[in-house]
């Protein structure tokens, strides 16, 4: 049986770090991407609210001009959603916008959450990958079982890295 050359980890381990180094940066520019659109979307249905919301208009102006998109969904729900004041067919349509950024805001938060975990994890991965390819090669050697155990569990922990791309992907495309 053939020697097995120290070159295979170090090979194996630095694909490993840059192939997610640069898919989870081409992901992170996609998720970006859209996570402005739906800041632009939930925006527009921002203004729309603060023109008919019952609630507190300069609070609500406040609000949008700083960003804080789930104290304007709050305060508009706090305030009844229906205004006395508009005609039945425009408190349905405020009513719709308000649903419509609920939706918006709550996409926005699970994109957030599925980026972060991401980004966690290829962290973890790429950094045991660097701490790996040393250790493999001059202290434990190729043919050691630890440094094969260590490689093994690299690799798997790269697939789980993928497996959680392709479901930040799926969010990013269900929207």
């Amino acid at each position: 049986m053939g020697e097995i050359d120290s070159g295979v980890y170090l090979t194996t381990y630095s694909t490993l770090a840059s192939t997610l180094a640069g898919a989870f940066g081409f992901l992170v520019a996609v998720v970006l991407y859209v996570m402005q659109g739906i800041n632009t979307h939930i925006s527009n249905c921002a203004s729309a609210l603060v023109a008919g919301s019952p609630a507190d208009r300069h609070r609500l102006q406040q609000l949008q001009s700083s960003g804080k998109w789930d104290e304007i969904i709050s305060l508009n729900a706090h305030a009844g959603q229906q205004n006395p004041d508009m005609p039945k067919d425009e408190n349905r349509m405020m009513d719709e916008q308000f649903q419509e950024m609920r939706r918006a805001m709550a996409r926005l938060v699970t994109l957030k959450r599925e980026l972060s975990q991401a980004m966690y994890t290829t962290g973890f991965v790429i950094m045991a990958s660097i701490i790996n390819m040393p250790l493999t090669v001059f202290f434990l050697g190729p043919t050691s079982p630890i440094a094969a155990t260590m490689l093994t569990l690299s690799i798997i922990a790269a697939m789980f890295c993928i497996r959680g791309y392709f479901r930040l992907m799926v969010t990013v495309v269900e929207g």
